[in-house]
Parts: structure tokens; C-alpha cells; sequence
């Protein structure tokens, strides 16, 4: 942004600072030289960094979370346990900067793990409209930054039903807060910190910014379980909808992990979703089998685009499922996951209906 105008880049500060920001690649990203004498080349990073990384496209979200994953794999004692809730955490956050930002400049992303203390860093953050300009419009009562994190941090909050489910914030708002670990938030002129050592979450003010930004620290001893969250729950209502089926290989299948890039955002869904439409009708009764058995993880968002949606928009409504399209092969944690974004995607439709009570 300020290239566009002309305007000509420097640091400057402590430089201890200005080596940490060399050492997550700031002065590449932007493709400025050191600006102090006195900080000192900056070492290439080790198999615990991931140097500030741009996000402009799903590709780039994907490689991203990939990274980010193959770093705990690496490093975390527990990594089977820890990676399911931070590969959830990180597609949903990256996810949003795709989908909500509204922002020719691309976001970043950095991590880092800190083996001494037992923790993995997260940093996100974006040129957008911030959290105030996204949800306004959706809610007119909402008229500050502060105002605008608590909303946001809401599960089910959208600006846009159509467009996503308000679940990225709120769910790792979730994961952090049973991790114990560290979450801050900011846009406008606020940012909101949740901290284990502090007693109550709490806002401050700073110097306004444009966009968003999140920072997670996670307690790398303490891995949270999604089924022990809303975002995987296996009990209750919300698990009414999907039922997978163990029918043999079929012709008329696909292959979930095959047709799709990555499961982890919304376009490789939209694309499979608008494939199984356009074959339904041409299936003459024959069920359509959706294949998950190569697929061990995936975003909310992705299920919710392939199968929310695609109850939503089938006059079947969840009837769908019960014999036009089957699913099979779903892991326990994808399965519940699916069941809960299913019903939630209904739920809404319900609620937006003319028909619905006031």
C-alpha cells in the first residue's frame, strides 16, 4: 500500500527487535535492507520458524498450514495429539483472510516454537476492511473496535450466512481458552488479550491499524481433543444429520482427497459441491458415493461449503444424505464435525426462512 504511493520504506528501533523481525523475514517480505548497522545478519531459519509468509490465495493458505504443521510434526513431543486442533485453528484463520478481508494487499502469517517454554506462536494478519467495516452492515448496534472483537469472537456470527458460519473466531477463541494458552485480537484502535496468567480477558487501547490481526500462543503440553469442543461434538441434536455408510467402491463415486486440492478452505468445496450438483440429476436413482477415506483432516469451512451447503441448497434438505448422495470412509473427528456444521447450516436456513417465526 504505501509502495502504491510512493512512499519509501525504513526501520528502525532497538535492534534486538530489528534482528527478530529479520529472522522472520520482514526485511524480505518487503524487500527493504537492514536500516541499522548495529543488527547483525540475521540467521536462516531453523526447522522451529516459519518466516511472515503471504496469503493472497488458497494455494498460498495451503502451503501455509502445511508448513505450520510439518513444524510441530518435527518439534512436538505429542504432535499427533497437538496438530488436529492447530491445523483447524490456522485453515479457519487464513481461511478468513480470503474470505472476508476484502484486501487487494495479501495477509501474512509467521509461526514459531519455542521449545524452552513449551509453546507454538501463531501470527496472522491482514490490510482489510477489520472487524468493524465486515460486521456492521449485519449488525448496526455494533459502532466500536471493542464492540466489534466481542461479536466476532461469537460462535454462529457472519456478515454473510451465504458466504461462511462465524465459526473461525469463536472456535479458536475455544481451542485457546481449554489449551490455556494465549490469544490476542486486534483491529481498529483495540486489541483484546486472553491470558491465562491474567484473570480476565481484557481490551487496550493502541494506535489505529487497518485489517485484523490474531496472535496465538499454545501450550504445546496441553493438546486440546476437537471432539471435547463444539466444533467436533459428538452428542446431542446437532448430530441428527449425517450418517456415513460403508457401501463398497462404486462408479459412480468420488474421491474426496482426490477431487480437492486441499480440505482445509472453502473453493476446493464449492468446486466438488457444484460437480455433485451437476451429476445428481443425470444419476437416474443410483446414489452418488462422496469417498472421505483418505481425508484425515478438515476445516469446518470445507465441510460446511460441500455439506451444508449442499443440504441447504437441495430441496431434500438433509434428506439429501439418505439416499441421493451417500457418504462413506469419514473418520470419527470428521465425521462429528460434518454433523455439526450440517445442522448448523440448516438450522439457519430455518431461521432465514419467510416462513419462520419472529
Amino acid at each position: 500500500m504505501a509502495r502504491s504511493t510512493g512512499t519509501t520504506i525504513k526501520l528502525r528501533g532497538e535492534a534486538k527487535t530489528l534482528a527478530a523481525l529479520q529472522l522472520i523475514g520482514l526485511n524480505q517480505l518487503l524487500d527493504i535492507p537492514g536500516s541499522n548497522a548495529n543488527v547483525q545478519p540475521a540467521k536462516a531459519p531453523t526447522v522451529g520458524v516459519l518466516p511472515l509468509t503471504p496469503i493472497a490465495t488458497e494455494d498460498q493458505q495451503f502451503q501455509a498450514v502445511d508448513a505450520i504443521c510439518a513444524i510441530a510434526l518435527a518439534a512436538v513431543d505429542n504432535a499427533s495429539a497437538f496438530i488436529p486442533a492447530l491445523e483447524w485453528l490456522a485453515n479457519e484463520i487464513l481461511g478468513n483472510i480470503l474470505t472476508h478481508a476484502a484486501s487487494e494487499t495479501p495477509g501474512v502469517v509467521c509461526a514459531q516454537y519455542r521449545p524452552k517454554q513449551q509453546r507454538f506462536d501463531i501470527g496472522i494478519c491482514d490490510m482489510g476492511r477489520g472487524l468493524l467495516g465486515s460486521l456492521q452492515p449485519a449488525f448496526p448496534d455494533v459502532r466500536s473496535y471493542g464492540q466489534a472483537i466481542d461479536k466476532a469472537i461469537e460462535r454462529g456470527v457472519t456478515r454473510d450466512p451465504a458466504i461462511g458460519q462465524g465459526n473461525g473466531m469463536a472456535g479458536s477463541y475455544e481451542i485457546v481458552r481449554l489449551n490455556g494458552g494465549t490469544y490476542q485480537i486486534w483491529t481498529g484502535d483495540v486489541v483484546y488479550e486472553l491470558n491465562k496468567s491474567k484473570r480476565r480477558p481484557g481490551f487496550q487501547s493502541m494506535p489505529a491499524v487497518f485489517g485484523t490481526g490474531v496472535m496465538f500462543s499454545l501450550d504445546t503440553s496441553k493438546p486440546v481433543d476437537l471432539a471435547n469442543t463444539w466444533i467436533a461434538s459428538a452428542t446431542g441434536a446437532e448430530c441428527l444429520f449425517l450418517n456415513t455408510q460403508t457401501d463398497a467402491a462404486s462408479d459412480t463415486g468420488l474421491n474426496v482427497a482426490a477431487e480437492c486440492l486441499h480440505t482445509g478452505g472453502r473453493a476446493p468445496a464449492k468446486l466438488l459441491r457444484r460437480k455433485i450438483q451437476s451429476l445428481l440429476p443425470a444419476m437416474d436413482g443410483e446414489p452418488l458415493i462422496l469417498d472421505f477415506s483418505c481425508v484425515k483432516s478438515a476445516a469446518s469451512s470445507f465441510l460446511d461449503e460441500l455439506l451444508g451447503r449442499l443440504a441447504d441448497e437441495d430441496p431434500r434438505g438433509q434428506a439429501v444424505f439418505d439416499g441421493p448422495v451417500r457418504i462413506q470412509g469419514m473418520n470419527p473427528t470428521v465425521q462429528a464435525m460434518a454433523n455439526v456444521v450440517v445442522a448448523q447450516r440448516l438450522r439457519g436456513s430455518i431461521d432465514r426462512s419467510p416462513d419462520a417465526e419472529d
